[in-house]
């Protein structure tokens, strides 16, 4: 028996109609921008081999990925993230190439979520990656077009976090810790988890860096968060940061997005390659984060090209299923015409329906066998127009 013949697996689902058109809308959106901020489409492997992520940046756990072998026995997985294969095309056959490098995505990603996430196993994701590129000039140009990528698409209302990975991990090294209760520091942070942070904290001391990890799940908001956190950091890595926050605030503010931004210092990425900058956006309706980026200039290194870069990667789902809330995405209209050959003229109805198509019309092929029955067909489905095909030609009926 079949068990499971008629469901998707857990995480996935099919898709119909407004929802395909709404996805489209999304990534034919997107695409238009990206191009025409001069960057160019690449495609990877859904495939790759497991070495392509199997390293601490990704901070990928191999539980979360869909694993398998290929026919020699190597071990491969469905595409769990999208910048560390272009990372590894930037540091191979693009290693040649001029700097920077514009490079957009528009793929699908796979990763075993908890059923209990709300996030699918399997969602598509489209994004852009500046390679070769370093400085603020770079990070406010990434930024910008992640801003814009919403408005594009339509979001009535969003907000954008801003962050910066080198701030906690400057705090992180002077903790002297291993990696793993920094990363468990790091989820309870993320989380906003204070009881569970500061039971951590309790057992690493009294230090300086402890005193601020344990405030930085509160350091959200304006830039009253750097000031507070300014006057409790004392270490060179801290204050770069901080500071380095406050102009980019300051410059994105003059584009009138000061209400649209908030600083948090608590950002921390699921993804250990960030370095600088770090981001992510959400979306009135949507609980879900609908884009996530920053700067990463040492990952490109990891497979032997060493490349600053910066990017962002936008949740095309969560933007579909936006546009289909608010009713953005028309429901399908009838075809306009509806097309019958009578017996013999078959060939004829299927020419006359090509010649309809030359003139934008969208036509239906009706298979029913008699006239009668073609325009209930017509009635049915709502098409106001039946053409029928015989000897004497085309006669058109409004229905």
């Amino acid at each position: 028996m079949n068990k499971y013949s008629k469901i998707t697996p857990e995480g996935t689902r099919d898709l119909l109609f407004e929802e395909c058109d709404a996805r489209r809308e999304v990534e034919s959106e997107l695409s238009s921008l990206f191009k025409a901020r001069g960057y160019k489409k690449v495609i990877t492997p859904t495939l790759e081999y497991f070495d392509v992520f199997n390293r601490e940046s990704s901070g990928l756990e191999m539980e979360s990925l869909y694993s398998l072998n290929d026919c020699t026995g190597r071990l491969m997985v469905l595409r769990p993230d999208s910048t560390l294969p272009i990372a590894r095309i930037a540091a191979t056959r693009l290693k040649d190439a001029r700097y920077p490098l514009r490079l957009y995505y528009n793929q699908r990603v796979f990763h075993r979520c908890q059923s209990f996430t709300a996030h699918s196993d399997e969602t598509t994701q489209s994004g852009i990656e500046l390679i070769g590129a370093t400085g603020i000039r770079a990070d406010l140009e990434i930024i910008t077009t992640a801003i814009d990528s919403l408005t594009a698409c339509g979001a009535p209302d969003f907000r954008i976090e801003i962050g910066h990975a080198g701030f906690f991990k400057a705090l992180s090294s002077a903790l002297n810790t291993s990696g793993e209760i920094c990363a468990q520091i790091g989820e309870f942070i993320e989380a906003k988890n204070y009881a569970a942070l500061n039971d951590l904290l309790d057992t690493l001391g009294d230090s300086e860096s402890a005193k601020v990890m344990r405030n930085l799940p509160r350091l959200f908001g304006d830039t009253e968060v750097l000031d507070e956190a300014q006057s409790i950091c004392t270490g060179k890595d801290e204050l770069s940061a901080i500071s380095y926050l406050r102009d980019l605030y300051k410059k994105l503010a003059q584009l009138g997005l000061g209400k649209k931004i908030n600083i948090d210092l608590g950002l921390v990425h699921r993804n250990n390659y960030y370095t600088g900058v770090v981001f992510r956006g959400f979306i009135e309706g949507s609980g879900l984060t609908v884009l996530s980026g920053g700067r990463y200039d040492m990952l490109i290194g990891e497979f032997g090209r060493q490349l600053p870069a910066t990017g962002f990667g936008v949740e095309i789902d969560v933007l579909a299923n936006a546009m289909l809330n608010r009713g953005a995405i028309p429901p399908a209209k009838p075809s306009d015409v509806l097309v019958f050959g009578e017996d013999g003229f078959e060939m004829q109805a299927f020419a006359h329906a090509k010649d309809l198509n030359k003139m934008k019309l969208v036509c239906e092929n009706c298979t029913e066998e008699n006239e009668e029955s073609a325009r209930a067909y017509a009635a049915m489905r709502g098409i106001k127009r039946l053409d029928i095909v015989n000897g004497k030609g085309v006669k058109t009926c409004k229905i």
